[in-house]
């Protein structure tokens, strides 16, 4: 593979993880702590959803992608997730994209 091809393969995997609201907001969640319960996504990343089926969709859907693609890292033992190796990366186009500084500030 050359050079290109990795960078494309690399911007496509950052956008197909920031394509998500919930995968945003679990980022948005990593920029206040280095860590954070399942349990408190569950909570915070989908207003308009139960936790429990927030939970759901965050197990089977939203963080095996943000795993896979280095954004996050998933203790499925102790049921945390904290920044992972490319952390800094999301972190960047979030920020530049003005999405962690439009988000609200207040907490449930």
């Amino acid at each position: 593979m050359i050079r290109g091809d990795t960078t494309t393969a690399s911007w496509n995997a950052m956008f197909d993880s920031l394509a998500h609201a919930t995968r945003r907001r679990v980022l948005a969640e990593l920029t206040d702590s280095a860590d954070v319960s399942v349990d408190s996504l569950s909570r915070r990343t989908d207003p308009d959803a139960s936790p429990e089926t927030t939970r759901t969709t965050l197990y089977h859907a939203h963080l095996p992608k943000l795993e896979r693609n280095g954004f996050i890292w998933w203790d499925r033992e102790n049921d945390t997730v904290g920044r992972g190796p490319r952390w800094e990366t999301a972190e960047s186009v979030l920020t530049a994209a003005d999405y962690l500084t439009g988000r609200p500030t207040s907490r449930p």
